[in-house]
């Protein structure tokens, strides 16, 4: 199915093949996992499109939602001491 640009996604895919793979070799060359790269990259897109979509607001709602979350994280945490 065609998507906005032109481009086609099985509709069973979440991500294009091609992204995927890019990911993957950035990944290995920087010596990261897979998934540790796909969460960099999402985080880089979200925070470069957000203020574009919903203005700087959206930003720091979306900041303030990722600082929530990193404390309730950092709670659930095992203590290394």
């Amino acid at each position: 199915m065609p998507d906005s640009r032109g481009d086609t996604v099985r509709d069973h895919e979440v991500i294009d093949r091609d992204l995927l793979q890019g990911l993957a070799v950035i990944a290995k060359a920087n010596g990261r996992p897979l998934v540790d790269e796909l969460n960099a990259a999402i985080a880089a897109y979200v925070s470069q499109q957000l203020p574009l979509k919903l203005g700087d607001a959206g930003l720091a709602l979306f900041l303030e939602e990722l600082r929530e979350r990193s404390q309730v994280e950092g709670t659930l945490s095992p203590s290394h001491s």
